[in-house]
């Protein structure tokens, strides 16, 4: 009988060059789930596509690869909470995959049923887990850092497990008025059909989900002041809810930035969850990506029980100053340039905010406004519904022909 294979502990295990072939199933496992933010204006969105290596999603799988977390990603029962579109950033995203794991005896850790007794590396009793965060951050981009993570149970899903997410999405004050912004936001607290902020296309799944969602709290509040021109303070939006629908934040803002600047009234928040008034949403856009984030997926907290480490926590604290101070850097000089050119000519009120209302709106300021109820409709739900199953029926008597 040969001897069991002995394994070092956690931290010379990360020191040492690990062999380029790992034996994986000599190694026990268990479910993990790691907390972590991205800048989205740096990435092609979060889930993986066929086009780009440049997701997030992309980028974790090639580090739990590089790092010999997992052997192969089809298999690591991998889920994620909320998928974010590109430019869209998140912190505290979650994402759940099984690992290896150096701590046998704990629970919820468990071995291949393919492994026989001979194969298994007979570990140190150390007590100490691989240093996940650490290992992930050592060969992920800048731009993606992972600050904790939590054992947690095989059944475990990031995304069907979540009871409550909570998006931000910041702008500029400009001449927007907050106190009507804030009455519009209030209606939208509740349990609604919100088919009306969405986007519908033609995927069956979509157009079979149910467009009903829970909203338990929204709130438009100045978060800073600027201390030369007000129209540069800062205002945040934060919507948590149950679950949000495809552009669901960004079609608010949009509707949000008309209450706002007055051009509508707060009950048009009312007006579009009645589907009687509006059985299809009419024509409006998308506000901007790049302000929108994803801030929080919240869990019981006996399902997940987060572990940060002070020293990657640090570490990331100093890397994401260093950023923040770089765009702050950038942000100062562009307001000095702004200081001096809008005081050499006169604008009037409307001129003197429309690049404010550009960026978020995400497109140019029309010089007529047309208001909602004026506006041409979009296709409704129920007519792309009879397209579909006339489409699928029309397949299936094909088919048949053959």
């Amino acid at each position: 009988m040969g001897s069991k294979r002995v394994c070092p502990d956690a931290n010379n295990s990360v020191k040492s060059k690990k062999a380029k072939t790992l034996d994986f199933l000599a190694h026990p496992r268990r479910k993990i789930a790691i907390q972590f933010f991205y800048l989205g204006w740096e990435h092609d969105g979060l889930v993986q596509q066929p086009h780009t290596q440049n997701t997030v999603e992309n980028h974790i799988m090639q580090a739990l690869i590089k790092t010999h977390l997992i052997e192969d990603w089809t298999k690591c029962d991998f889920s994620r909470c909320g998928r974010t579109d590109k430019g869209v950033s998140a912190f505290k995203q979650t994402a759940a995959m099984v690992v290896r794991s150096l701590c046998p005896g704990d629970s919820g850790v468990f071995w291949s049923d393919s492994t026989q007794e001979h194969q298994k590396v007979d570990y140190k009793a150390s007590g100490e887990e691989l240093p996940y965060v650490k290992m992930l951050n050592g060969v992920l981009p800048k731009t993606i850092r992972v600050f904790a993570w939590a054992p947690v149970a095989q059944t475990f899903n990031a995304r069907f497990d979540c009871n409550r997410r909570t998006y931000k999405y910041s702008f500029a004050k400009a001449d927007l008025n907050l106190e009507k912004m804030r009455q519009g936001a209030e209606l939208l607290v509740g349990e609604h059909d919100f088919s009306n902020f969405c986007q519908i296309d033609m995927n069956e799944k979509r157009l079979l989900q149910s467009y009903v969602r829970k909203v338990y709290e929204v709130k438009v509040e100045q978060v800073s002041t600027h201390p030369e021109n007000d129209m540069y303070s800062m205002v945040e939006l934060t919507v948590s809810g149950s679950g949000f629908l495809w552009h669901m934040i960004r079609y608010i803002v949009t509707i949000l930035q008309e209450i706002g600047r007055e051009n509508e009234q707060p009950s048009l928040i009312s007006q579009l969850l009645d589907l009687k008034k509006y059985p299809s949403r009419p024509q409006y856009t998308l506000a901007s990506d790049t302000p929108l984030c994803l801030f929080d997926c919240g869990y019981k907290s006996e399902d997940v029980e987060w572990k940060v480490h002070d020293y990657t926590l640090k570490s990331t604290v100093t890397g994401l100053q260093k950023t923040w101070a770089t765009y702050q850097a950038r942000s100062r000089m562009m307001e000095n340039m702004l200081g001096e050119l809008t005081g050499m000519a006169e604008f009037s009120s409307g001129d003197a905010n429309k690049g404010l209302h550009e960026f978020v709106q995400d497109r140019p300021i029309p010089s007529n406004y047309i208001r909602f109820e004026n506006r041409k409709m979009c296709e409704s739900l129920e007519s792309k519904k009879e397209k579909m199953a006339e489409k699928k029926k029309n397949g299936e008597e094909s088919s048949d022909k053959l």
